[in-house]
């Protein structure tokens, strides 16, 4: 019983340790690399995100079309071979995250997709 405990109150240490040190330190470093990024670009000429941008965006890409075809392959194929998928109501609500999620990610992606040709064109 007493490990049970202990684990909580652990647990919970370690969260409040992380609300209270770890989201600040995260806040601060992101400001600091994106000023140091932003004045390397204005000052200096800079231009290491120009250069990436489209590795990135291939990159991206990759990644979209494999979580795409993964739940391609998780809705088609595996709940076929494998009738015991999970349960009705979990399916559903499940099923309803999944497609939100790929919808607002596909409409993202269009229009990352349609502000980097304009660039390039």
């Amino acid at each position: 019983m007493f490990k049970f405990y202990s684990s909580y109150l652990l647990m919970l240490s370690c969260l409040t340790h992380l609300i209270c040190c770890g989201f600040p330190f995260l806040i601060g470093l992101s400001s600091v690399l994106s000023n140091i990024f932003i004045f390397e670009s204005f000052a200096l000429n800079f231009e290491f995100l120009e250069k990436a941008e489209l590795f990135l965006f291939i990159f991206t890409s990759l990644i979209f079309s494999l979580i795409i075809s993964l739940e391609v392959y998780n809705r088609k194929i595996k709940c076929v071979v494998a009738a015991d998928c999970c349960t009705e109501e979990e399916c559903e609500t499940t099923k309803k995250k999944i497609k939100y999620n790929i919808v607002l990610s596909s409409i993202l992606y269009l229009f990352n997709t349609s502000l980097l040709l304009s660039e390039m064109i």
